[in-house]
């Protein structure tokens, strides 16, 4: 939590100064966390992990007269059949932090490695995993499938989370309890609790699902309902 206060407090200092500024790749509570409290302090922010649904993204915050910013992003791609971890713990071995790394996409041909661009020169270093000579090459993020993203207008008879994620993910609600009862929703960074509820600008995240944020609340139908738009991204 010190760590992340740190990081909080100089993206702040750099956007207040007129400056853009970014995190490390943060798991997906601490992004959340981050940029709830940048938002609230009244500064830009922003996150991305390369592709829609991206597990570990980085925090981007700008100053107001900066409409929106992106870290710049590379994919170190490993042709065969190595996994996805074994590529991590090969870049990790090789002297990159931990923070400099992001997600790993396994292909029918290959694992790609999200880190920021251009590639680490550590990664030229390495040749071999587990004994076996390996290919490796930059390639942009923007050829990276994964997940995907849409905007979402919904009518839902409450801000629940429950609600908004069945709605957000096209599945039950009650599926999607099971994931809040179970501890792998969050909002903004906080776990959710069985009766929670997101509001205007709120993150939520669903481990294995994906995140959606709420983008705007536009009022109540005559019924009583609530309009909403989500901004959806599945993983």
């Amino acid at each position: 939590m010190a760590e992340l206060d740190d990081t909080f407090t100089a993206l702040l200092n750099a956007a207040r100064a007129g400056r853009v500024a970014f995190s490390d790749f943060l798991e997906p509570e601490s992004a959340d966390a981050l940029l709830a409290r940048l938002k609230a302090a009244g500064v830009g922010a922003e996150a991305w992990g390369g592709y829609p649904g991206a597990r570990r993204r980085v925090v981007t915050a700008f100053p107001e007269h900066v409409p929106e910013a992106r870290p710049k992003l590379a994919g170190w791609y490993v042709a065969g059949d190595a996994g996805a971890e074994e590529l991590r713990a090969a870049a990790r071995a090789a002297g990159v932090p931990a923070g400099r790394l992001g997600d790993a996409l396994t292909h029918q041909d290959g694992v790609t490695l999200v880190t920021f661009g251009p590639l680490p020169a550590e990664l030229a270093a390495v040749r071999q995993l587990a004994g076996r000579p390996v290919a490796a090459s930059e390639v942009p993020v923007e050829r990276l499938g994964g997940g995907s993203s849409r905007e979402l207008s919904a009518v839902v008879p409450s801000l629940r989370v429950d609600v908004l994620g069945a709605r957000a993910f096209g599945v039950s609600r009650a599926y999607f309890a099971k994931g809040v009862a179970a501890g792998r929703v969050s909002v903004n960074g906080a776990v959710a609790g069985k009766a929670a509820s997101a509001a205007q600008g709120d993150e939520v995240y669903a481990h294995g699902l994906g995140r959606f944020h709420v983008v705007r609340v536009e009022g109540e139908t005559r019924r009583g309902n609530l309009k909403v738009v989500l901004a959806v991204e599945r993983a």
